[in-house]
């Protein structure tokens, strides 16, 4: 699937349902709220412990997903793999989905989408 991002504008050619608007609240960096990151549905509680919350921006010039210590350390304990903590698994469906909850509305990574291919070490 081919991937868009525009900035005040949308094209309703280039996708299905109806448009979900969240409130910016870093307007530098387009920072919404995220409410938590869920794998397979289980949440992380990576902003759980946090009492002023957690933000996600939205960046087109990268293809990787970047995350600040203190959430990369979390999902350690979990068993999570990220771009700092690398994980052996017995198959590449092992870590199952990632869900971004923002403003309360899931929106679902497949294991396809958020992990890179398994590679032999």
């Amino acid at each position: 699937m081919q991937s868009d991002m525009t900035f005040g504008y949308y094209d309703k050619s280039k996708f299905k349902g109806e448009m979900v608007w969240h409130p910016v609240q870093f307007k530098y960096m387009f920072g919404v709220k995220l409410d938590d990151v869920l794998f397979n549905g289980v949440s992380s509680g990576i902003c759980k412990e946090r009492p002023e919350g957690c933000l996600i921006t939205f960046d087109s010039g990268t293809s990787l997903m970047s995350m600040p210590t203190f959430a990369t350390e979390k999902l350690a304990k979990q068993h999570v793999p990220t771009a700092s903590f690398i994980v052996p698994c017995t198959n590449q469906q092992q870590f199952g989905d990632m869900t971004l909850l923002i403003g309360g509305k899931p929106y679902t990574l497949t294991n396809e989408e958020w992990m890179f291919p398994a590679q032999q070490i």
